[in-house]
């Protein structure tokens, strides 16, 4: 069973007022928007990757924590709305680049029987990379939609994406997922 994976998608992150812009970011909504659409509609996992930081950045990683983003109870931390997860949606809260690291992650896709992880969101050298290498090393399958992830800019997407295909992620665009004979 394949689940969509959508990473940091939040307003610190993906809207111009956010305090760590990734200058990607916004033009992946509608892409990662039409995924998230179709996987509720079949009614196949969703998984929704939430940074989650004290306002002291103690729980960040160290580079941060003179500025920690995604402040717990803020408006930088929420999900941007039209990505919001649903009531019976899987968040996922993180205090790292991977989504494996602290969480119960692991143990979710094991439980739930989830082998492949179609993974979106931003940003591609830190938080999807983290994720889509942890994923690798637990020996899932591992897909990067390529035109639903995102860097500062497109050299930095290019060279992150090589590696993770070099590393044995599929790079897939969102038109093979949301073909009819997908899945």
């Amino acid at each position: 069973m394949q689940a969509l994976m959508i990473i940091d998608m939040q307003n610190d992150f993906v809207d111009h007022g956010g305090r760590a812009l990734v200058a990607q970011a916004a033009q992946t909504v509608p892409t990662i928007a039409a995924l998230l659409a179709h996987w509720r509609q079949q009614q196949w996992p969703v998984i929704h990757v939430i940074r989650s930081h004290q306002a002291d950045g103690c729980d960040s990683e160290r580079f941060r924590r003179h500025a920690p983003v995604c402040v717990a109870n803020t408006w930088g931390a929420l999900p941007y709305p039209s990505l919001a997860p649903l009531a019976d949606e899987m968040v996922l809260i993180k205090t790292r680049f991977s989504a494996f690291y602290n969480t119960e992650l692991a143990q979710y896709l094991a439980a739930n029987g989830i082998s492949d992880i179609a993974i979106t969101g931003t940003q591609l050298p830190n938080c999807v990379r983290g994720t889509a290498a942890d994923g690798l090393y637990r020996d899932l399958d591992i897909s990067v939609v390529t035109d639903a992830c995102s860097a500062q800019n497109q050299a930095v997407a290019s060279a992150n994406l090589q590696d993770l295909e070099n590393m044995g992620a599929r790079l897939i665009h969102s038109s093979a997922l949301l073909a009819p004979d997908q899945n």
